[in-house]
């Protein structure tokens, strides 16, 4: 599947098909962006009080996002404690994301990412969501900046926070309630991990969004919807062949192999620390857990560092969760449980994940 963008009138390659002219292939779900931009950010204006200020959602119930908003999904998510996780991003129609090398995106000034979270209060009734929170990351200047939102128990807006907070929900569910005791961040808890020495962008990059996302009833792969609203700069040609780019696996979709499935998800959840370059005077050196990076050069074959009650114990020991200490590191009920930030319960998920891998697994280079 190819796309090509327009480059001086001239449409390079277009072999999908096209929409009507000024509709977009995708229909409303995803339009050419806006001249205008209505979504922040005014560098000169500080961040609004309300989340109904921002200019970035046409009504907030139901959520309904403006016309600067490009909705995306990521193959291989990162867990907070079950939540429901609508994403999106804002470039200046002028602009275009940069793509590294390593697959890595730059995001221009002007740019917004925004996620939104919430819970399915009553488990299994879609009726019972409602988002609790709403965080930003704005980029003027050369540099992020970070904002979250508190929503009102009405679901009709949402406060500016200036500090760290937690609030216990509760879920029903089949089995009986579970309390999550879920943080709000201030500014400097999302540095723990958006590093500005690494990259501060985390989910948006290419294995992550190279799959399929449903715009209102047209499913495209995003990387060729993206090129399509001229958003990401392709070079010289103009193309994009998505079989070409990296692509991860949605490990709860099953795709993949269950190395590549339990690699995706330690992608997600613990590899914006565990890899070079961060924190490394401490236990994180010499773990890289990125998904690109083969087995043997990850350091999940060596023993534990830095952690007096586990010392010696393999990261991974073939063929025994138990004596794993990545395992263990995340079935803790206590502050030493992985990831160390952004949770408060275990995701029984990616323990049976890990566990079903790590027993399956004959040896480890």
């Amino acid at each position: 599947m190819r796309f090509g963008r327009t480059v001086g009138g001239v449409l390079l390659l277009c072999v999908i098909g096209c929409g009507e002219e000024g509709q977009g292939r995708f229909g409303p779900a995803l339009q050419p962006r806006p001249e205008k931009q209505t979504c922040l950010p005014d560098p000169s204006q500080p961040m609004p009080a309300r989340l109904s200020d921002t200019g970035c959602f046409t009504k907030l119930d139901p959520l309904t996002p403006g016309p600067d908003l490009i909705p995306y999904e990521v193959s291989s998510a990162l867990w907070t404690d079950g939540a429901f996780k609508p994403r999106y991003m804002v470039v200046p129609s002028a602009e275009r994301i940069k793509i590294a090398e390593d697959g890595s995106w730059g995001f221009p000034d002007g740019s917004v990412l925004i996620k939104v979270f919430g819970f399915e209060f009553d488990a299994g009734d879609p009726e019972s969501r409602r988002p609790v929170e709403t965080r930003f990351m704005v980029r003027n200047d050369g540099q992020w900046d970070y904002f979250t939102y508190e929503w009102n128990d009405e679901g009709s807006d949402g406060a500016l926070l200036d500090s760290r907070k937690t609030v216990a929900y509760t879920i029903a569910g089949s089995a009986g309630t579970e309390v999550i005791e879920y943080l709000f961040p201030q500014p400097d808890d999302c540095t723990t991990c958006h590093f500005e020495s690494i990259h501060e962008v985390l989910g948006p990059k290419t294995s992550q969004l190279n799959r399929s996302h449903d715009y209102g009833g047209v499913v495209a792969n995003q990387l060729v919807a993206m090129a399509e609203i001229d958003l990401l700069d392709l070079g010289a040609d103009g193309m994009i062949e998505p079989s070409a780019q990296p692509q991860m696996v949605n490990p709860r979709a099953g795709e993949g192999n269950l190395e590549q499935r339990a690699r995706a998800y330690l992608d997600a959840n613990c590899a914006h620390c565990h890899r070079p370059g961060v924190y490394a005077d401490t236990a994180l050196h010499g773990l890289d857990l990125r998904y690109e990076v083969p087995l043997h050069e990850s350091g999940l074959c060596e023993p534990m560092r830095y952690f007096p009650a586990w010392a010696g114990m393999p990261r991974v020991a073939p063929g025994n969760p138990a004596g794993s200490g990545v395992v263990q590191r995340f079935i803790l009920e206590d502050a030493q449980r992985m990831p160390s930030i952004g949770t408060s319960v275990v995701d029984p998920f990616g323990a049976a994940l890990l566990r079903d891998w790590i027993a399956g697994l004959p040896s480890c280079p």
